[in-house]
């Protein structure tokens, strides 16, 4: 029987395997359109309205980035602040988590922009 039933591990820890499926819905989000261009851009120079992500990331479709803004959010990475204004007022951040999520891609970041990465043949 598998741990936690994913099929991909044994319950036995002596056999050295590593589970990864504890990451797969992080790395299903972190896939999709935006999200690392919306990590970065929050990590660099912090909060920024919907527009103002839109601009900077030339994103056409304000729905795609409204969806993924809310995906961020809603998994924890992104804090969305909301001003009692008019009109209104929303503000986009990291969270704590969101920062030590773009902290761990760095490393990612340095091998991917790296010489020994293989790359696609096409």
């Amino acid at each position: 029987m598998a741990e936690n039933g994913c099929g991909c591990c044994t319950p036995n820890v002596s056999t050295g395997m590593t589970c990864y499926c504890p990451i797969d819905e992080l790395l299903d989000v972190a896939s999709r359109k935006h999200t690392l261009a919306i990590i970065g851009l929050l990590a660099n120079d912090g909060p920024k309205r919907h527009s103002e992500i839109a601009d900077v990331l030339n994103v056409n479709s304000s729905s795609v980035l409204a969806n993924r803004l809310r995906e961020l959010t809603e998994v924890g990475l992104l804090q969305r602040r909301s001003y009692d204004r008019v009109p209104p007022h929303v503000e986009y951040s990291l969270t704590a988590d969101g920062r030590a999520f773009e902290q761990r891609l760095r490393p990612l970041l340095e091998w991917a922009t790296s010489d020994g990465v293989p790359t696609n043949p096409e």
